[in-house]
């Protein structure tokens, strides 16, 4: 009897090792649970869920919890607002909005939320992207914010996305036009640039504040700038029938705040960005003043209502949603014809379902920056700080330049 009781728990044993996931060349350990690009660490850089990849790290259970919506008016002003995500421990209660990766270029200046983008050896620009520590699924965000687009090349973006499943809903400015934002959505990595629209000219948007508002529910998108709706997309209108499929935007997503360099990008890139950065008309600003969050669903940090079907509706079929829904006409029909004018130096589009010829948010190309960060001496200390794992700390300190760089160089626009 001993000896099957022994036998039992050894192939136990091994049945957990042979299924035990892997991040990159290695197993994450109790102590550094977190797997992102095939590093481990228990610090929010690694352990944040729009970070964390579940299936690689120590357990399923490994990556914090998802913190879903509430509703909240940030002013940048007060506390609680911001928080560099090497000091974000988990609870959003303590920070509304965390810098997605370090070395961190965003802050707070003169009651502000404040991302830079800043020159490197290479030549190329490396910005900061601040992200919500909550996540929304439909609702209505308002920020009240201006551009850092001073010089052409210079890209800031408002944008609400999930980065596991592609869903995106943005506004984004370029140096090459202050005078309006574009606005675009893409569906589960689909990057389709040419249903951009551009808003209604307005004051300078790098010197001048603006309210920009995203309103998502299930049925459609509505843009608008200091209060007037300049473009709406219908669900309805994002039906598919060759796949079967409303490409419509529906996960739950995470809010942020970037600037990146597009001016060292692919060609069709740096076009629709203004060419090169002029690195003397810098500094390089994006402020944001203020962002409101209203929950479509009201979730809050005790309970929260999913929407019901949310997890097939995208592929559910045109008579199940609504055969009616075609009743009223949307905008997304005049969208086609405005964002034919609207192509010229747009982003490069030759293939819409490969998102891996995408920018990166520092506008350098993913390689190099992954190389340009590994080995960083800045990054190695603070990755050393965070780690609770005094074994080993070292060798993951040492990841951490290279998978700060990672993230930037894998989140799309």
């Amino acid at each position: 009897m001993k000896s099957i009781t022994l036998f039992a728990l050894a192939a136990a044993a091994l049945l957990q090792t042979a299924s035990a996931a892997k991040c990159g060349n290695q197993d994450c350990s109790k102590d550094a649970p977190c797997c992102v690009k095939g590093y481990c660490n228990a610090n929010a850089m690694y352990c944040m869920p729009f970070n964390c990849e579940a299936q690689n790290s120590y357990s399923s259970g490994s990556c914090w919890d998802t913190a879903h919506c509430v509703k909240e008016s940030v002013n940048f002003g007060s506390s609680g607002a911001f928080a560099q995500i090497a000091d974000y421990k988990g609870d959003p209660s303590t920070a509304a909005f965390v810098s997605q990766f370090e070395p961190s270029n965003a802050k707070i200046s003169g009651g502000e939320l404040q991302l830079e983008l800043v020159k490197q050896s290479d030549g190329k620009g490396f910005g900061a992207t601040v992200i919500n520590t909550r996540a929304i699924q439909y609702g209505t965000v308002t920020a009240v914010m201006r551009s850092g687009c001073t010089s052409g090349g210079v890209v800031s973006s408002f944008i609400i996305r999930n980065d596991a499943i592609g869903d995106e809903i943005d506004f984004e400015f370029v140096g090459a036009d202050k005078a309006t934002v574009q606005s675009n959505y893409y569906w589960q990595n689909h990057l389709d640039y040419t249903k951009m629209v551009k808003s209604p000219a307005m004051s300078d948007t790098t010197q001048n504040d603006h309210s920009y508002q995203i309103q998502w529910t299930p049925d459609q998108i509505v843009w608008s700038v200091d209060g007037n709706a300049f473009r709406t997309v219908k669900r309805s209108d994002t039906w598919d029938s060759a796949s079967n499929t409303f490409k419509y935007p529906e996960s739950e997503s995470y809010i942020s705040f970037s600037t990146w360099d597009g001016g060292s990008g692919a060609q069709g890139t740096s076009e629709w960005a203004g060419g090169a950065i002029q690195w003397g008309q810098g500094p390089f600003l994006t402020n944001v003043k203020s962002v409101t969050i209203d929950c479509y669903y009201k979730g809050n940090d005790t309970t929260y209502t999913p929407p019901g079907g949310s997890d097939d509706s995208s592929s559910s079929s045109k008579d199940d949603d609504k055969s009616s829904s075609k009743d009223g006409k949307s905008d997304s029909g005049d969208d086609n014809e405005d964002d034919k004018d609207s192509k010229s130096g747009s982003k490069d589009s030759s293939s819409d379902d490969d998102s891996s010829d995408s920018e990166s948010k520092d506008g350098s190309d993913s390689d190099d920056s992954v190389d340009e960060a590994t080995g960083s001496d800045e990054s190695s200390d603070e990755s050393s700080e965070d780690s609770s794992d005094t074994s080993g700390s070292a060798s993951r300190a040492a990841s951490l330049g290279a998978v700060a760089a990672a993230l930037a160089a894998a989140c799309v626009f």
